[in-house]
Protein backbone atom coordinates (compact mmCIF):
# COMPACT_ATOMS: atom_id res chain seq x y z
CA UNK A 1 0.00 0.00 0.00
CA UNK A 2 1.24 3.47 -0.90
CA UNK A 3 0.90 5.88 2.02
CA UNK A 4 -0.15 8.85 -0.13
CA UNK A 5 -3.03 6.85 -1.62
CA UNK A 6 -4.48 5.63 1.70
CA UNK A 7 -7.78 6.61 3.29
CA UNK A 8 -8.93 5.36 6.69
CA UNK A 9 -12.73 5.06 6.77
CA UNK A 10 -14.27 5.29 10.24
CA UNK A 11 -17.78 5.09 11.67
CA UNK A 12 -19.86 7.33 13.94
CA UNK A 13 -18.15 10.22 15.71
CA UNK A 14 -19.64 12.43 18.44
CA UNK A 15 -16.54 14.52 19.30
CA UNK A 16 -17.55 15.42 22.84
CA UNK A 17 -14.01 15.65 24.23
CA UNK A 18 -10.47 15.85 22.80
CA UNK A 19 -9.58 12.18 22.59
CA UNK A 20 -5.97 11.34 21.81
CA UNK A 21 -5.75 9.32 18.62
CA UNK A 22 -2.47 8.41 16.94
CA UNK A 23 -3.06 8.42 13.21
CA UNK A 24 -1.06 9.65 10.22
CA UNK A 25 -3.54 8.67 7.51
CA UNK A 26 -6.17 10.77 5.76
CA UNK A 27 -9.48 9.92 7.41
CA UNK A 28 -13.19 10.01 6.54
CA UNK A 29 -15.85 9.85 9.27
CA UNK A 30 -19.59 10.14 9.88
CA UNK A 31 -20.20 13.21 12.07
CA UNK A 32 -23.14 12.01 14.18
CA UNK A 33 -24.18 15.37 15.65
CA UNK A 34 -24.08 19.10 15.00
CA UNK A 35 -21.35 21.29 16.47
CA UNK A 36 -23.35 24.19 17.86
CA UNK A 37 -23.28 26.43 20.94
CA UNK A 38 -26.87 27.64 20.55
CA UNK A 39 -29.96 26.84 18.54
CA UNK A 40 -33.47 25.52 18.86
CA UNK A 41 -33.62 21.76 19.55
CA UNK A 42 -35.96 19.99 17.18
CA UNK A 43 -39.05 18.63 18.86
CA UNK A 44 -40.06 15.05 19.58
CA UNK A 45 -36.69 13.25 19.39
CA UNK A 46 -33.44 12.41 21.15
CA UNK A 47 -31.17 15.37 20.38
CA UNK A 48 -27.39 15.11 20.17
CA UNK A 49 -24.90 17.97 19.91
CA UNK A 50 -21.47 19.14 21.03
CA UNK A 51 -20.66 22.74 21.91
CA UNK A 52 -16.92 22.70 21.12
CA UNK A 53 -15.19 21.54 17.97
CA UNK A 54 -12.67 18.91 19.05
CA UNK A 55 -12.30 17.34 15.61
CA UNK A 56 -9.00 19.12 15.00
CA UNK A 57 -7.55 17.93 18.30
CA UNK A 58 -8.66 14.35 17.65
CA UNK A 59 -7.68 13.98 14.01
CA UNK A 60 -5.13 16.77 13.52
CA UNK A 61 -4.70 17.65 9.86
CA UNK A 62 -5.65 14.17 8.69
CA UNK A 63 -9.41 14.64 8.63
CA UNK A 64 -10.03 14.43 4.88
CA UNK A 65 -13.82 14.58 4.61
CA UNK A 66 -17.00 14.13 6.66
CA UNK A 67 -20.37 12.53 5.93
CA UNK A 68 -23.33 14.51 7.28
CA UNK A 69 -26.14 12.22 6.08
CA UNK A 70 -27.41 10.86 9.38
CA UNK A 71 -30.34 11.11 11.77
CA UNK A 72 -28.80 13.65 14.18
CA UNK A 73 -27.03 16.35 12.14
CA UNK A 74 -30.26 18.40 12.01
CA UNK A 75 -31.11 17.96 15.71
CA UNK A 76 -30.62 21.69 16.29
CA UNK A 77 -32.18 22.86 13.08
CA UNK A 78 -30.65 24.96 10.37
CA UNK A 79 -28.58 26.91 12.91
CA UNK A 80 -26.90 23.70 14.05
CA UNK A 81 -26.37 22.54 10.47
CA UNK A 82 -24.82 25.83 9.33
CA UNK A 83 -22.70 26.01 12.48
CA UNK A 84 -21.33 22.54 11.73
CA UNK A 85 -20.45 23.53 8.16
CA UNK A 86 -18.67 26.62 9.50
CA UNK A 87 -16.67 24.55 12.00
CA UNK A 88 -15.60 22.15 9.26
CA UNK A 89 -14.62 25.10 7.06
CA UNK A 90 -12.35 26.39 9.84
CA UNK A 91 -10.48 23.09 9.66
CA UNK A 92 -10.42 23.08 5.87
CA UNK A 93 -12.43 19.84 5.84
CA UNK A 94 -14.93 19.00 3.10
CA UNK A 95 -18.29 17.35 3.71
CA UNK A 96 -20.90 15.42 1.75
CA UNK A 97 -24.32 13.80 1.99
CA UNK A 98 -26.59 16.85 1.79
CA UNK A 99 -28.31 18.81 -0.93
CA UNK A 100 -25.86 21.32 -2.38
CA UNK A 101 -27.88 22.74 -5.25
CA UNK A 102 -31.48 22.84 -4.09
CA UNK A 103 -32.76 20.19 -6.49
CA UNK A 104 -33.08 17.40 -3.93
CA UNK A 105 -30.96 14.88 -5.81
CA UNK A 106 -28.04 12.74 -4.67
CA UNK A 107 -25.17 15.05 -5.57
CA UNK A 108 -21.68 13.79 -4.69
CA UNK A 109 -18.63 15.59 -3.41
CA UNK A 110 -15.96 15.12 -6.07
CA UNK A 111 -12.43 15.66 -4.82
CA UNK A 112 -8.88 14.41 -5.32
CA UNK A 113 -6.50 12.28 -3.32
CA UNK A 114 -3.15 12.92 -4.96
CA UNK A 115 -3.98 12.15 -8.62
CA UNK A 116 -6.98 9.93 -7.80
CA UNK A 117 -10.38 11.55 -8.29
CA UNK A 118 -13.02 10.34 -5.84
CA UNK A 119 -16.79 10.86 -5.70
CA UNK A 120 -18.24 10.70 -2.18
CA UNK A 121 -21.95 10.01 -1.80
CA UNK A 122 -23.84 9.67 1.48
CA UNK A 123 -27.46 8.74 2.09
CA UNK A 124 -29.61 8.19 5.17
CA UNK A 125 -32.21 5.44 5.47
CA UNK A 126 -35.73 6.44 6.56
CA UNK A 127 -35.65 3.59 9.10
CA UNK A 128 -33.27 5.70 11.24
CA UNK A 129 -36.01 8.37 11.66
CA UNK A 130 -33.94 11.24 10.27
CA UNK A 131 -34.89 14.88 9.98
CA UNK A 132 -34.30 15.60 6.30
CA UNK A 133 -36.00 18.90 5.62
CA UNK A 134 -35.34 22.35 7.06
CA UNK A 135 -37.41 25.42 6.17
CA UNK A 136 -38.81 23.69 3.11
CA UNK A 137 -35.41 22.82 1.63
CA UNK A 138 -34.25 19.22 1.38
CA UNK A 139 -30.92 18.93 3.13
CA UNK A 140 -30.12 15.24 3.36
CA UNK A 141 -30.10 12.59 0.65
CA UNK A 142 -32.48 9.70 1.37
CA UNK A 143 -31.61 6.10 0.59
CA UNK A 144 -33.33 5.64 -2.75
CA UNK A 145 -31.42 2.85 -4.46
CA UNK A 146 -32.64 3.66 -7.98
CA UNK A 147 -31.86 7.38 -7.75
CA UNK A 148 -28.49 6.63 -6.19
CA UNK A 149 -27.54 4.18 -8.93
CA UNK A 150 -28.63 6.63 -11.62
CA UNK A 151 -26.43 9.32 -10.07
CA UNK A 152 -23.49 6.93 -9.72
CA UNK A 153 -23.72 6.13 -13.42
CA UNK A 154 -23.53 9.82 -14.34
CA UNK A 155 -20.12 10.21 -12.65
CA UNK A 156 -18.66 6.72 -13.08
CA UNK A 157 -16.62 7.56 -16.19
CA UNK A 158 -15.28 10.84 -14.80
CA UNK A 159 -13.76 9.58 -11.53
CA UNK A 160 -11.45 6.74 -10.50
CA UNK A 161 -13.27 5.81 -7.29
CA UNK A 162 -16.80 6.06 -5.91
CA UNK A 163 -17.52 5.82 -2.17
CA UNK A 164 -21.00 5.60 -0.63
CA UNK A 165 -21.66 6.12 3.10
CA UNK A 166 -25.06 4.75 4.14
CA UNK A 167 -26.64 5.53 7.50
CA UNK A 168 -28.69 2.40 8.17
CA UNK A 169 -28.84 -0.79 10.20
CA UNK A 170 -30.56 -2.28 13.21
CA UNK A 171 -29.25 -0.58 16.35
CA UNK A 172 -27.08 -2.79 18.62
CA UNK A 173 -26.93 -5.57 16.01
CA UNK A 174 -23.67 -7.04 14.72
CA UNK A 175 -25.49 -8.49 11.71
CA UNK A 176 -26.74 -6.52 8.70
CA UNK A 177 -30.29 -7.10 7.49
CA UNK A 178 -30.69 -9.24 4.38
CA UNK A 179 -32.02 -6.32 2.34
CA UNK A 180 -28.95 -4.28 3.31
CA UNK A 181 -26.69 -7.03 1.96
CA UNK A 182 -28.66 -7.02 -1.28
CA UNK A 183 -28.58 -3.21 -1.59
CA UNK A 184 -24.85 -2.96 -0.89
CA UNK A 185 -24.01 -5.65 -3.42
CA UNK A 186 -26.29 -4.03 -5.99
CA UNK A 187 -24.39 -0.78 -5.56
CA UNK A 188 -21.07 -2.55 -6.22
CA UNK A 189 -22.56 -4.23 -9.26
CA UNK A 190 -23.48 -0.78 -10.56
CA UNK A 191 -20.12 0.91 -10.21
CA UNK A 192 -19.58 1.73 -6.52
CA UNK A 193 -16.11 0.82 -5.24
CA UNK A 194 -16.59 1.21 -1.48
CA UNK A 195 -19.75 1.00 0.65
CA UNK A 196 -19.44 2.17 4.27
CA UNK A 197 -22.29 1.70 6.76
CA UNK A 198 -22.97 3.61 9.97
CA UNK A 199 -25.71 3.97 12.62
CA UNK A 200 -25.95 0.46 14.17
CA UNK A 201 -23.61 1.45 17.06
CA UNK A 202 -21.97 -1.97 16.72
CA UNK A 203 -19.42 -3.17 14.15
CA UNK A 204 -20.69 -5.54 11.46
CA UNK A 205 -19.07 -7.71 8.76
CA UNK A 206 -16.71 -6.50 6.06
CA UNK A 207 -16.51 -8.29 2.75
CA UNK A 208 -14.83 -8.16 -0.62
CA UNK A 209 -17.67 -8.41 -3.11
CA UNK A 210 -16.56 -8.69 -6.74
CA UNK A 211 -14.05 -5.82 -7.05
CA UNK A 212 -15.66 -3.70 -4.32
CA UNK A 213 -15.40 -3.36 -0.55
CA UNK A 214 -18.47 -3.44 1.71
CA UNK A 215 -18.31 -2.57 5.40
CA UNK A 216 -21.90 -3.00 6.54
CA UNK A 217 -21.43 -0.96 9.74
CA UNK A 218 -18.22 0.29 11.28
CA UNK A 219 -19.68 1.01 14.73
CA UNK A 220 -18.98 3.91 17.10
CA UNK A 221 -15.53 5.40 16.72
CA UNK A 222 -16.40 7.91 19.47
CA UNK A 223 -19.76 8.03 21.27
CA UNK A 224 -20.48 9.29 24.81
CA UNK A 225 -22.60 7.80 27.52
CA UNK A 226 -25.91 9.64 27.53
CA UNK A 227 -26.61 10.56 31.14
CA UNK A 228 -29.97 12.24 31.77
CA UNK A 229 -29.74 14.39 28.65
CA UNK A 230 -32.81 16.61 28.11
CA UNK A 231 -34.84 15.28 25.21
CA UNK A 232 -38.23 15.16 23.48
CA UNK A 233 -38.47 18.94 23.35
CA UNK A 234 -41.78 20.64 22.63
CA UNK A 235 -42.36 23.58 20.28
CA UNK A 236 -41.33 26.02 23.02
CA UNK A 237 -37.94 24.30 23.40
CA UNK A 238 -38.78 22.73 26.77
CA UNK A 239 -37.59 19.18 27.36
CA UNK A 240 -40.38 16.74 28.15
CA UNK A 241 -38.11 13.92 29.27
CA UNK A 242 -34.53 12.77 29.77
CA UNK A 243 -32.63 9.93 28.17
CA UNK A 244 -29.99 7.53 29.51
CA UNK A 245 -27.84 5.09 27.60
CA UNK A 246 -24.54 3.64 28.76
CA UNK A 247 -22.09 2.43 26.15
CA UNK A 248 -21.51 -1.31 26.27
CA UNK A 249 -18.41 -3.08 24.95
CA UNK A 250 -19.96 -3.51 21.48
CA UNK A 251 -20.68 0.25 21.45
CA UNK A 252 -17.03 1.08 22.20
CA UNK A 253 -15.29 -1.21 19.71
CA UNK A 254 -15.26 -0.23 16.04
CA UNK A 255 -13.63 -1.18 12.77
CA UNK A 256 -11.59 1.09 10.54
CA UNK A 257 -11.12 0.23 6.87
CA UNK A 258 -7.71 1.30 5.57
CA UNK A 259 -7.93 1.40 1.78
CA UNK A 260 -5.34 2.00 -0.91
CA UNK A 261 -7.52 4.03 -3.26
CA UNK A 262 -5.35 3.22 -6.28
CA UNK A 263 -5.55 -0.59 -5.96
CA UNK A 264 -8.51 -1.11 -3.57
CA UNK A 265 -6.35 -3.26 -1.32
CA UNK A 266 -7.64 -2.92 2.25
CA UNK A 267 -6.94 -3.83 5.85
CA UNK A 268 -9.31 -3.89 8.79
CA UNK A 269 -8.18 -2.04 11.90
CA UNK A 270 -9.77 -2.36 15.34
CA UNK A 271 -10.32 0.51 17.75
CA UNK A 272 -11.72 1.14 21.20
CA UNK A 273 -12.29 4.50 22.92
CA UNK A 274 -11.42 4.39 26.59
CA UNK A 275 -10.51 7.08 29.11
CA UNK A 276 -8.99 9.90 27.08
CA UNK A 277 -7.69 7.73 24.24
CA UNK A 278 -8.78 5.94 21.10
CA UNK A 279 -6.60 2.84 21.05
CA UNK A 280 -5.81 0.47 18.22
CA UNK A 281 -6.23 -3.20 19.18
CA UNK A 282 -4.61 -6.34 17.74
CA UNK A 283 -7.83 -8.35 18.24
CA UNK A 284 -11.19 -8.08 20.02
CA UNK A 285 -13.96 -10.33 21.32
CA UNK A 286 -16.13 -9.04 18.47
CA UNK A 287 -13.83 -10.29 15.70
CA UNK A 288 -16.21 -13.20 15.04
CA UNK A 289 -18.61 -10.63 13.56
CA UNK A 290 -16.12 -9.42 10.93
CA UNK A 291 -17.07 -12.15 8.48
CA UNK A 292 -20.53 -12.42 6.97
CA UNK A 293 -22.10 -15.58 8.40
CA UNK A 294 -23.64 -18.22 6.11
CA UNK A 295 -27.36 -17.58 5.58
CA UNK A 296 -29.41 -20.78 5.39
CA UNK A 297 -32.75 -19.04 5.05
CA UNK A 298 -34.29 -15.63 5.66
CA UNK A 299 -36.21 -16.99 8.67
CA UNK A 300 -33.08 -18.46 10.27
CA UNK A 301 -31.16 -15.24 9.72
CA UNK A 302 -33.90 -13.08 11.26
CA UNK A 303 -34.01 -15.43 14.24
CA UNK A 304 -30.24 -15.13 14.64
CA UNK A 305 -30.47 -11.33 14.74
CA UNK A 306 -33.38 -11.49 17.22
CA UNK A 307 -31.41 -13.80 19.56
CA UNK A 308 -28.41 -11.48 19.49
CA UNK A 309 -30.55 -8.43 20.28
CA UNK A 310 -32.30 -10.21 23.18
CA UNK A 311 -28.95 -11.29 24.60
CA UNK A 312 -27.56 -7.76 24.40
CA UNK A 313 -30.71 -6.26 25.91
CA UNK A 314 -30.42 -8.62 28.91
CA UNK A 315 -26.76 -7.74 29.34
CA UNK A 316 -27.58 -4.01 29.18
CA UNK A 317 -30.29 -4.39 31.85
CA UNK A 318 -27.86 -6.24 34.11
CA UNK A 319 -25.15 -3.59 33.73
CA UNK A 320 -27.65 -0.79 34.29
CA UNK A 321 -28.87 -2.52 37.47
CA UNK A 322 -25.30 -2.87 38.78
CA UNK A 323 -24.57 0.79 38.04
CA UNK A 324 -27.91 2.05 39.34
CA UNK A 325 -29.47 -0.52 41.71
CA UNK A 326 -33.20 -0.16 42.16
CA UNK A 327 -36.20 -2.21 43.18
CA UNK A 328 -38.36 -3.13 40.16
CA UNK A 329 -41.90 -1.74 40.22
CA UNK A 330 -43.56 -5.15 40.53
CA UNK A 331 -41.47 -5.94 43.65
CA UNK A 332 -42.32 -2.60 45.24
CA UNK A 333 -45.97 -3.62 45.25
CA UNK A 334 -45.09 -6.89 47.00
CA UNK A 335 -42.94 -5.14 49.62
Amino acid sequence: MLKDNLILFLGDVVPYKPYRFRNKTKTVINLECPIVSAGQPQEGKINLSVRENYLGKIFGRNLFSVSLANNHILDYGDAGFQSSLAELDKLGVSSFGYDRYGDGTHNPLITKLQDISVAFFAVVCDSTSPLKDMAGMVRLASLDIDKLIDKVKTVRDSVQRIVVYIHWGTEESSYPELWEIQYARTLVENGVDIVIGSHAHAPQPVERYKSGIIAYNLGNFIMPDLNNIPTYFNKEGVAQSTYNKHTMIWNRISWGILVDMSTLEYRIQRFIFFGNYVLRLPFTLLDKYMTLCPIKSEEDYKAKIARLLRKRARYRRLVNFVLHPHIPEFLKKVV
